[in-house]
């Protein structure tokens, strides 16, 4: 906390540098960790994904609208119910010169499906019975029908032939190239064989810490940090006229899990008393600085799947109160777990506030991520508070709501079991048709929001923070950097 202090006051009282104008070329990004792999087969983490989709070309890329379009296939199209056949663009090639050919595309998908390359992405796979390429087409056959296969081939390819020790020299098939790399910096430089970069290069810098970030990026030796700072930073950072702070509506979901098994919890009317004791606006004001948008459903608007006509809370602490009494109890005793991040922490002790106001105690258990997570992976909690990163399909429903996708199997950790919900999520992965799918899924979700199986708070805002003067800068809902390339001064 004294750190933070300091820091807010050298951005309140020390004036914004100025630096000279950039004259190498290159870009300056930080990011908050080293990737675990830049193979994209591999890197599952956030940061990884982020790097791959500037390093790679999947058959199909999302925009910053969540819409899938042709990337490495020039087009697409279903045959039947169970065959997906993409055609390949000619003259697009790797970062050494080969060009990326249907066999590329084969040999990635396979390296995965045969477990040559060990990676947990094998199991988002799981559809996929063969693949095979027949002249410039590459020809995917599911085991069963899935509407929702797409998003399974924006997977990045590499070249064939490509190990398990690819990840230390990767040749990428994406706009940019990896050049040098340590400890704390990685060079992205333009794929010599794609046009488009209007940048010399990408220099990526690993900084940890969010108060370097934020003095570095004042000071002038950053240009861009997407997602990278807390609510109260980025307050005091539109205060500066050196930088450019651009927002929009973003695709993360915090939400409070709940343990439909707990003896207290598995009360519908209980869980009401809390989501009714929550004032999410005054968070939203407040703690998150206005930076996000009040939640309602799993989906987030920006989706074409999201349903807005779901039950949804509203600020009541008389009703939630009242709820309580019904249940026989005019007080009661619950642990909520979070990670020991600061503004987790914060927002535990906004709740425990709120709550004791209707009559319910919260015992607080925040830990490092690590051990909070693999407790509530374990079914040991019974209310915690976590957010849902990059959700961009409906497919999340069978991961999460699911009777048969209680860990390890899925993330339904709260134990919910609807059949109907069930019928409901098989169903929409059967159905191509979009109209049928839509009002599938919006059963799905008026069902779930009525139920309470978790308690929606808030979509936070995705975030750029750039330097005046760079151009090109996009913002997509869950902080994708998909645009580095048109990015220059």
């Amino acid at each position: 906390m004294r750190k933070a202090s300091l820091f807010f006051f050298l951005l309140l009282f020390f004036p914004s540098c100025s630096r000279p104008k950039n004259n190498t070329g290159l870009v300056k990004i930080a990011l908050e960790n080293f990737p675990s792999s830049l193979d994209p087969r591999v890197g599952t983490d956030q940061v990884s994904q982020r790097l791959h989709q500037v390093l790679y070309r999947g058959l199909v890329k999302r925009t910053k609208n969540g819409n899938l379009v042709p990337d490495l296939a020039s087009s697409y199209r279903r045959q039947g119910d169970r065959t997906f056949i993409f055609k390949i663009k000619k003259n697009l090639r790797f970062c050494n010169g080969k060009e990326i050919t249907p066999k590329d595309v084969v040999y990635t998908y396979r390296s995965l499906l045969k477990g040559k390359i060990r990676s947990i992405r094998r199991g988002s796979l799981w559809m996929i019975e063969d693949v095979f390429a027949k002249g410039q087409e590459v020809i995917f056959r599911l085991k069963k029908p899935y509407s929702s296969f797409l998003i399974n081939t924006t997977l990045g390819i590499v070249p064939h032939g490509a190990g398990g020790n690819f990840a230390a020299h990767p040749v990428g098939s994406g706009p940019y190239c990896v050049g040098k790399i340590s400890r704390d910096e990685i060079l992205l430089k333009p794929n010599p064989y794609q046009r488009g970069a209007k940048n010399r290069g990408i220099l990526v810098r690993i900084i940890p810490d969010e108060v370097t970030r934020a003095l570095e990026i004042t000071g002038g030796d950053l240009d861009l940090v997407v997602n990278g700072f807390s609510p109260d930073t980025l307050y005091e950072l539109s205060r500066k006229k050196n930088l450019v702070i651009k927002r929009r509506q973003g695709g993360n979901f915090a939400y409070i899990g709940i343990n439909l098994r707990d003896k207290y919890l598995k009360d519908r009317r209980i869980r009401l008393a809390i989501g009714y004791a929550i004032d999410r606006r005054a968070i939203i004001k407040n703690l998150l600085r206005g930076y996000a948008t009040e939640a309602n459903t799993i989906i987030p608007p920006y989706l074409s799947w999201h349903e807005k006509g779901v039950f949804a809370f509203h600020y009541d602490p008389s009703l939630s109160a009242n709820l309580l009494r019904e249940t026989g109890h005019q007080a009661l005793t619950l642990e909520f777990s979070c990670a020991s991040r600061r503004l987790s922490r914060q927002f535990a002790q906004i709740l425990k506030s709120q709550l004791e106001r209707v009559g319910i105690t919260l015992k607080i258990n925040c830990g490092e991520f690590s051990y909070f997570y693999s407790r509530v992976l374990k079914g040991n909690f019974q209310l915690y508070f976590m957010m849902w990163v990059g959700i961009s399909d409906p497919d999340i429903f069978r991961f999460v709501f699911h009777s048969k996708s209680t860990p390890p199997n899925g993330a339904n950790r709260g134990g919910y079991s609807n059949p109907e919900v069930d019928r409901l999520i098989e169903e929409g992965e059967r159905t191509y048709d979009f109209e049928r799918r839509k009002e599938i899924y919006s059963k799905i979700q008026k069902i779930v929001a009525k139920d309470v199986v978790y308690i929606p708070l808030w979509y936070p805002d995705s975030m750029a923070v750039y330097r005046k003067g760079l151009r090109g800068v996009e913002v997509y809902p869950n902080g994708d950097l998909i645009f580095l390339p048109e990015v220059h001064y």
